[in-house]
């Protein structure tokens, strides 16, 4: 059987983000879902958190995979080990993830 893959809407991305932020007890300053060039999200010093619109096209893993990683950047601000070991404690594949989300990036 052939399942096809239901598309995101912006308003899911944005409940994907508020379950997170409850899950992790942190809060966004601000979230908003844009067109970006080049990336899939991003985190400003000021906790402001910007989704690529784009996110709505890929699955739902791979976009709460992305919403994720800028949660945490709220938490730790690099990519070092505090930031890793969180990832891994909240999506443990998250390595795979990260790779789909960059291969899909490549292909748009």
């Amino acid at each position: 059987m052939d399942i096809k893959q239901i598309q995101l809407t912006e308003e899911d991305l944005l409940q994907i983000t508020r379950r997170w932020q409850e899950k992790l007890n942190i809060k966004a300053n601000r979230i908003q879902i844009m067109k970006m060039k080049n990336k899939w999200s991003s985190c400003s010093t000021k906790g402001n958190i910007t989704l690529n619109n784009e996110l709505t096209k890929l699955p739902k893993q791979l976009a709460e995979y992305a919403i994720l990683h800028e949660l945490l950047h709220l938490v730790a601000p690099n990519h070092g080990k505090t930031f890793k070991a969180l990832l891994s404690a909240y999506m443990p594949n998250w390595e795979e993830l990260h790779k789909e989300l960059v291969n899909a990036k490549q292909s748009r």
